[in-house]
């Protein structure tokens, strides 16, 4: 019995030696690696002027330095990124990037990340360099865009076909120090329409730049003009109701040309020029338009308002202006003068801007018959009250004085300055003192070139205006009844544009004429409109004495 028992527990010692024998042989589990989110080799791939040259980045910490040659193109780098086993980063590697500026690229493991900054240098190039160059337009001094390509060695300047493709260089900057340029123009002055080059010359090597010309598209296109209305005297088709000397004023508001007539009664017609077809329709005039030597006499549009003037040549007669809100509605009298004493004919020549009476300004010119008047009376709205006029005495800096049928007509964008014209005078810009601040001499302008407009469109800037020469008849171009239209899209503002145009370039910069008249007069009196159709296309009316009007349409 004893000897089962001690049989017994040795069995289970050996088995409990066993075990623990057995559990002191078995290996301990190995401790999961440290997650990481480094990178630990940054390159850049693609550096160089041909685009093939490998450069390592220098790691610091989590700042990161790259240099590449000079030529290379910051902009559109390819990268090579390693990083720690099982991490990613982003931007992820094998991505052209913009290293214009530092980027930064941020390396993520499992709950750990880290960002890195990464600064990529150009090194000083070996070989003579444009680092900076500014081309400016030859006649008007606005600089042009230019990009320069170290890797094409290309340099682009971008102008439209408005502006002058004879460029100067402004400003030019060349590295190493020492380093020089001829150029294949005259000097720095290059014509951009021809194949140009910059060649820099440094410690015995010359590197060359091609100069190309990005020339984009811009304002209306003269062989797309489409004849919207034709009533002129070169034509034959002047109407007979508008066809004497006593129509001496007509306007356009983009769709409607509207004639003041005298010629058997007192009327004011209105032309729709997307209806061609169609007989003339007439403002209503009803009693509230009454009174003065000529009950109607001169009209305008602004903002398809319509404005009409009566004239008035003696004391105590009183000078009117009446609007309309539309075509189709009453007139209201929104202003009335008397004529405080002789030598005073109001009427025959008016202008609005703004929009009286609520706001706005109206101009009256004092007729220059019999008086040799060179003034304006104006009178100034607010909140519809007129006060008393103030007359403004214009003096040329050219010529004799205003003369007839002087007229003013806002500038876009310059709210400070008008365009102001008459007989005797050349197209203008004033103050709203009156102080003449341009005026064009012959023969680069025409005498008698009225009403004129500035428009843009499509990134063109344009004058345009109504000659009536009808005394030298009309078989020469720059003869007779005819109107202009002029590219004036270089200069910072309308007195540098004007400025800009000269003798010499006139005929360059005219864009557009169209002579209309047909018949030799001594009537002098003409107006001009531009408007806009409802695609925003330029529409231009011309209008003279005995002439009639016509009406195009531009397009790009």
């Amino acid at each position: 019995m004893k000897k089962n028992q001690f049989s017994k527990m040795f069995a289970v010692s050996m088995i409990l030696l066993f075990a623990i024998a057995f559990s002191s042989c078995k290996k301990d589990p190995e401790p999961e690696p440290e997650k990481l989110a480094l990178i630990t080799e940054f390159a850049i791939t693609n550096a160089g002027a041909a685009g093939s040259t490998r450069v390592d980045g220098v790691i610091n910490n989590f700042d990161i330095l790259v240099v590449v040659p000079y030529e290379s193109n910051l902009t559109a780098l390819t990268t090579d990124i390693k990083v720690s086993t099982g991490a990613s980063v982003v931007p992820a590697s094998g991505a052209a990037l913009d290293f214009s500026s530092v980027r930064n690229f941020v390396v993520t493991n499992g709950d750990k990340n880290n960002t890195y900054k990464v600064t990529v240098e150009l090194a000083a190039p070996t070989s003579g360099v444009i680092s900076a160059i500014k081309f400016v337009s030859f006649s008007s001094g606005e600089e042009y865009e230019t990009v320069i390509s170290q890797t094409e060695k290309k340099i682009t300047v971008t102008f439209n076909d408005l502006q002058n493709p004879k460029a100067v260089i402004s400003q030019i900057s060349l590295i190493p120090a020492g380093s020089t340029y001829t150029t294949s123009g005259s000097a720095d002055t290059l014509t951009l329409t021809s194949n140009q080059s910059i060649t820099v010359s440094y410690a015995g090597t010359n590197t060359v730049y091609q100069v190309i010309a990005n020339i984009t598209q811009a304002g209306f296109n003269p062989a797309n003009t489409t004849l919207l209305m034709d009533k002129s005297g070169r034509s034959g088709l002047v109407p007979s109701i508008i066809n004497n000397e006593n129509i001496r004023g007509a306007a356009f508001d983009g769709r409607n040309v509207y004639v003041a007539s005298r010629k058997d009664g007192n009327f004011v017609y209105v032309w729709d020029v997307e209806n061609p077809s169609a007989d003339p329709t007439e403002l209503a005039l009803g009693t509230v338009v009454e009174g003065g030597t000529w009950r109607v006499s001169d009209v305008r549009t602004v903002d398809n308002k319509i404005y009409v003037s009566n004239m008035v040549m003696n004391p105590e007669q009183i000078f009117k202006v009446y609007k309309w809100a539309d075509k189709n509605a009453q007139p209201e009298l929104i202003l009335q003068y008397t004529l405080p004493g002789a030598n005073i004919r109001l009427g025959d020549a008016f202008s609005v801007i703004g929009n009286p009476p609520e706001n706005g300004y109206i101009f009256a010119s004092n007729f220059a018959w019999p008086n040799n008047a060179s003034e304006f009376y104006v009178w100034s709205f607010n909140g519809g009250v007129a006060g008393e006029p103030v007359i403004r005495t214009i003096t040329p800096l050219v010529g004799l004085r205003m003369g007839q049928y002087g007229r003013v007509n806002a500038i876009p964008g310059e709210t400070d300055k008008l365009l102001v014209s008459g007989a005797e005078m050349g197209i203008a810009v004033m103050d709203f003192n009156g102080n003449i601040l341009y005026e064009s001499s012959e023969p680069m302008i025409q005498s008698r070139s009225y009403d004129m407009r500035v428009f843009e469109y499509n990134g063109g800037l344009y004058l345009s205006y109504v000659v009536n020469r009808e005394w030298e008849g009309s078989t020469a171009e720059d003869k007779g009844t005819y109107y202009d239209v002029i590219n004036i899209t270089e200069g910072g503002d309308i007195i540098e544009s004007l400025q800009n145009l000269n003798n010499n370039n006139i005929a360059e910069k005219r864009v557009f004429r169209h002579n209309f008249g047909a018949e030799a007069a001594t009537w002098v009196g003409a107006t001009h409109g531009i408007g806009f159709s409802a695609a925003g296309k330029p529409r231009a009316m011309s209008f003279t004495l005995r002439n009639g009007f016509i009406v195009h349409e531009f397009s790009n």
